[in-house]
């Protein structure tokens, strides 16, 4: 069992690395030297991190922040959670048909902060962290945290509920 879950673990991982480099614009210009570039994506990736900013995908209609809309987000949840080689949610349509489960939201998340975490150590992509829950339990449960306490806010409750039953109906 263990195997298998740090299988899973890796496959997410994988998942995260193949969207992040399109999805977040780390691929310096061509105006970065060569030897300039490991640099110039460890910034990139500090730089996301810092506030979450790979959370979010700029304002909406009315100037507010769209939180957890990040479309790398999507891809991977529907990547993993959808249509990759899991397909968990064809084996729960009970928990992921109607909408993705915030857990799920959660991990893509927390998988991402890893991702950008080697890539602001090691800005050549070349060596991550080990996505463990040992590592990374408690980002996740901060994740976890901030997720439910959005969904109690006025306004970006509803925007987020509805993103969640978008991005189920996408995937499915």
């Amino acid at each position: 069992l263990y195997d298998d879950l740090s299988t899973w673990r890796s496959d997410l991982k994988k998942t995260a690395i193949s969207i992040a480099p399109l999805s977040y614009s780390l691929l310096p210009p061509p105006s970065v030297p060569p030897q300039q570039r490991a640099t110039w994506v460890e910034n990139a990736a500090k730089n996301l991190l810092q506030g979450g900013l790979y959370l979010r995908f700029g304002i909406d209609e009315n100037g507010r922040t769209r939180n957890f809309a990040n479309p790398a987000l999507h891809d991977a949840s529907i990547a993993f959670f959808y249509t990759g080689p899991y397909r968990i949610a064809r084996r729960r349509p009970d928990h992921f048909r109607t909408q993705l489960p915030i857990s799920c939201l959660a991990l893509v998340a927390t998988v991402f902060h890893c991702v950008f975490d080697g890539l602001e150590k090691n800005g050549n992509g070349k060596r991550y962290p080990n996505f463990s829950s040992k590592e990374y339990s408690p980002i996740y449960r901060k994740m976890l945290n901030i997720i439910k306490n959005t969904l109690k806010d006025e306004y970006h409750g509803p925007r987020l509920s509805a993103q969640l039953r978008e991005w189920a109906e996408a995937g499915w």
